[in-house]
């Protein structure tokens, strides 16, 4: 005998303790954004821990697109790494409508777009430690796409990080602010549900009223 319940289905929760739980995500999901935009963003430093993962979004961009040419190979490094958490987050929002989820998503995004940014400056100059390099000659993603080979337009790396840093930015505030309003709404909706479950004061006389006739009425 069943009982006709989905043993996969979600368990729903009271509404105090789901509010409780989303407060709490949410505040855990703002100070991770915020000391990914500070490492990644103001300080221009790479993430404790995080940047490993952006690095393996990194290399698998590339393993995704090599069929499609060494120029695309190229670029979707980068461009992966950016992708990759944005389209996750556009998923959270429009198929969850998670705002927290979606707020980590896009904060990682911007993280990545900070790393970018930071390649891509390196154009004009090659300084950085490139993964798996294995001498001198060995020139980056973006010293390729910008020099000879390709575009040949090394002299604008600087001008294009700077809008790709800009971007970082614009994006990381959108994410910190996605996650503040959900700490907002959950505090208002905690609020009115409290006002609601509260007891309304009502008049009661002390002593019942006299009954008066038409004479005393009138009188």
């Amino acid at each position: 005998m069943t009982s006709g319940m989905d043993p996969l289905a979600p368990v729903q929760l009271p509404a105090d303790i789901e509010r409780r739980l989303t407060l709490y995500k949410a505040a855990g999901a703002l100070l991770l954004i915020a000391a990914w935009g500070w490492f990644a963003l103001v300080k221009n430093d790479q993430t404790p821990i995080f940047v490993y993962l952006n690095i393996g979004v990194h290399e698998i961009g590339h393993v995704l697109f090599r069929p499609f040419g060494e120029l695309t190979m190229l670029i979707m490094g980068s461009g992966f790494e950016v992708l990759f958490p944005f389209a996750v987050g556009v998923v959270f929002l429009i198929r969850k409508r998670d705002l927290v989820s979606t707020a980590v998503s896009w904060g990682w995004s911007a993280s990545a777009l900070a790393s970018a940014a930071t390649y891509i400056a390196d154009a004009d100059d090659g300084r950085l430690a490139l993964l798996g390099a294995t001498g001198p000659d060995t020139a980056g993603d973006w010293e390729r796409i910008l020099g000879a080979q390709f575009f040949d337009k090394v002299y604008m790396a600087d001008s294009i990080a700077a809008m790709v840093r800009t971007a970082g930015y614009v994006l990381w505030f959108v994410a910190l602010a996605m996650a503040a309003w959900v700490i907002v709404r959950a505090r208002l909706q905690e609020r009115a549900a409290v006002a609601i479950s509260r007891p309304r004061a009502t008049a009661i006389p002390r002593s019942p009223l006299p009954v008066l006739d038409d004479e005393q009425m009138w009188s």
